[in-house]
């Protein structure tokens, strides 16, 4: 999926723009911003409204296809392009009747013209019947203009929200990246194997099991974390004051030994143990995932989750480990 900024941006031109473009043009826009958005059913049926009457079948159904997020749900009959098949035939529906109006944009606009044309040039045509034909077409061509600007409207409500937390989240990220950079520099590109790895099931899921590339990312994530706490309280012979060892295995037990020596305040040493704890949770549980058939989506939504809380988990350790070395007095 494209960049919010970038998304909003292509929305906010629609928007300015929309009173002074042709109609046409702006459906194309917002076809163009839910593909991005990955918004299958308002994508699809927007270009139902582009589409022109007649045309091969199949290549209408390959059309409808490329414009779908998951074209596995193509066939589903309850999927988001059967929503939006189902929303533009009862749009276009003539008086009521199954019958429905199934001319394009274009094809609205040249058979208004066309109309107009003919009256103009003092052809006899049936007043009650152009009435009819007129009144549907300004209505169906009223209720495309409503949509779509509706549509403008909300996405760009949700972009500019999002755009806040990707700004928020960036300025972590950078800050982070930092901190990797300066105190475990190889880990900057265990980070990016995680993501591939990821990237790599999320290609495959659900044609096949994903089980292998999970394994190995949160493996690598399991690493990532043992590295960090090696970086910030390295292994020792001598066990704690609670008499529990230090040792290069037993890399929790220095993770909380660190904890109590860089944060003085119970409640918030309390609060990055519980981090820590539900991280270890999280790679457990797709390791039990990864074990069972478990869905290949389920799995792979928990491993991205594993992968975020490492990464925000040691930027916590390693923003610790800096404060402590800035202030060792404290």
């Amino acid at each position: 999926m494209a960049a919010s900024d970038y998304i909003l941006k292509l929305v906010r031109t629609a928007l300015d723009s929309f009173d002074d473009e042709p109609l046409e043009v702006s459906v194309r826009r917002a076809v163009r911003i839910a593909n991005l958005m990955g918004d299958t059913k308002y994508a699809v049926r927007l270009a139902l409204d582009l589409k022109p009457t007649g045309g091969d079948r199949v290549t209408n159904g390959e059309t409808s296809r490329m414009l779908m997020a998951d074209p596995s749900t193509w066939g589903s009959m309850t999927g988001p392009a059967e929503q939006a098949l189902a929303a533009w035939v009862n749009d276009r529906k003539i008086d009521g009747s199954d019958n429905i109006d199934a001319h394009s944009l274009a094809e609205l606009e040249f058979w208004d013209k066309e109309l107009s044309d003919l009256k103009k040039s003092g052809e006899k045509v049936d007043y009650d019947s152009d009435l009819t034909t007129r009144q549907r077409s300004t209505r169906i061509i009223a209720r495309i203009r409503h949509l779509t600007f509706a549509l403008l409207c909300s996405w760009e409500r949700r972009l500019d929200y999002s755009s806040i937390n990707e700004s928020i989240f960036g300025s972590y990220r950078v800050k982070v990246d930092a901190l990797l950079a300066d105190g475990v520099p190889d880990l900057l590109q265990q980070f990016t194997a995680v993501y591939r790895r990821l990237q790599e099931a999320a290609d495959s899921a659900p044609e096949r099991t994903v089980t292998e590339e999970l394994s190995q990312a949160i493996t690598t994530c399991r690493r990532i974390l043992k590295a960090v706490v090696d970086h910030v309280f390295p292994a020792r012979d001598e066990p704690s004051a609670d008499g529990l060892p230090l040792d290069d295995l037993k890399h929790r037990n220095r993770f909380s030994e660190f904890t109590k020596q860089a944060v003085r305040s119970n409640s918030d040493r309390a609060l990055i143990d519980v981090m820590v704890a539900g991280l270890f949770d999280r790679f457990a549980a797709v390791d039990k995932m990864t074990n069972k058939a478990v869905h290949a989506t389920v799995a792979l939504e928990t491993a991205n989750l594993c992968a975020l809380n490492t990464y925000i988990v040691c930027g916590e350790i390693l923003s610790l480990h800096a404060l402590a070395a800035a202030n060792p007095g404290v």
